[in-house]
């Protein structure tokens, strides 16, 4: 008989069996039933890059149908939930499962990240069909996604959903909605415009884990996090890639020219920098942390600490600043001097 984490995973989970490609935001339940999440566009094969999100334990502050659950990204802090560092979210992957010490294989941008097998894992959720067992099941769901389609002008299966409800965690309509939203680059930087006018409004704005969110906004009394997808796959600028250390750590100060890819994981911006003091010149800056997603816009001054990295892809070869924890990189959006990162 089955109990009801069971009955309700087996609902949104899809067999490996079906598995295609890796998509950055994609959840996977692993035969020991911890439940990792996979990140950007680069993943070796048979592997995926990513986070341990959770893990069962007995004494886990977190219940998901009935069973319990250590968070290794959130904890609470007496009622309130507190993100917790990615350093120490680091540490708590090797504390639930030693075997992830295991460096080989990671990159320099997956300082952060581990590497997980895909024969380790017993299903996968996909972001289309998540919602579509999700509406099934929540009668008020479907219009509000209905409503947001047409926000967005795009047409509904281009969303789906990721986070908790990926794997079917909601109970009502005022819990967040991760959504996902598949779309072109272009068509993205819509999306971003009409979410800017959007958040004018500041009943829509949202402040969380005692920090301004640039692309989380409320919609209906829902808090929507949007997951910004490459729908056209060949638009993801650092998919089949390597990179290699040319500086451990340089000093850079410049101005975001271009922010077309500022939204997915990893965030990828056009500056003109200053390294080390040399004159400024044109450069990507790579941001391999989703905590940073949209917050760099043109215009906005940027200075920090990063590696100096050649990246070479199959149509060209070329230097670039790779920052692998936000706080490392200060933001100020007017464009003067650089100021603390809101």
């Amino acid at each position: 008989m089955q109990d009801r984490f069971q009955s309700t995973i087996e609902r949104y989970l899809l067999p490996m069996e079906r598995f295609e490609r890796v998509v950055d935001s994609t959840y996977f339940l692993r035969k020991n039933l911890s439940l990792a999440f996979a990140q950007g566009y680069w993943h070796p094969p048979g592997k995926f890059l990513g986070k341990l999100i959770n893990h069962p334990d007995p004494q886990g502050a977190f219940e998901i149908f009935g069973r319990r659950y250590t968070n290794t990204t959130k904890r609470f802090a007496g009622k309130d939930l507190e993100l917790i560092p990615i350093d120490r979210q680091l540490e708590l992957h090797y504390l639930a499962e030693p075997a992830l010490r295991n460096r080989e294989g990671i990159p320099p941008f997956g300082d952060y990240h581990v590497l997980f097998s895909l024969d380790d894992c017993a299903g996968w959720f996909d972001h289309r069909h998540s919602l579509e067992v999700a509406m099934g099941l929540h009668p008020w769901l479907a219009p509000k996604i209905s409503r947001l389609a047409d926000f967005f002008e795009l047409p509904p299966e281009r969303l789906g959903v990721t986070g908790s409800l990926a794997y079917g965690r909601m109970d009502d309509e005022h819990e967040d909605i991760d959504l996902a939203i598949h779309a072109s680059v272009e068509e993205h930087r819509r999306i971003v415009k009409k979410i800017d006018g959007w958040l004018r409004e500041p009943a829509h704005r949202v402040y969380e884990f005692d920090r301004s969110w640039p692309m989380r906004f409320w919609y209906e009394g829902t808090l929507i996090c949007p997951f910004f997808i490459y729908g056209v796959p060949g638009e993801a600028p650092l998919a089949d890639f390597s990179m290699e250390v040319v500086k451990e750590e340089v000093a850079f100060r410049g101005r975001v020219e271009d922010e077309r890819h500022a939204i997915f994981l990893p965030v990828v911006v056009g500056l003109r920098a200053s390294v080390d003091g040399a004159p400024p010149e044109a450069l990507p800056l790579v941001v391999y942390d989703s905590s940073v997603r949209g917050e760099y816009r043109e215009g906005n001054r940027l200075e920090g600490r990063a590696r100096l990295v050649t990246i070479r892809a199959a149509a060209e070869t070329y230097r670039a600043l790779l920052v692998t924890n936000g706080i490392a990189i200060s933001r100020d959006p007017t464009g003067a001097a650089a100021g603390v990162r809101r």
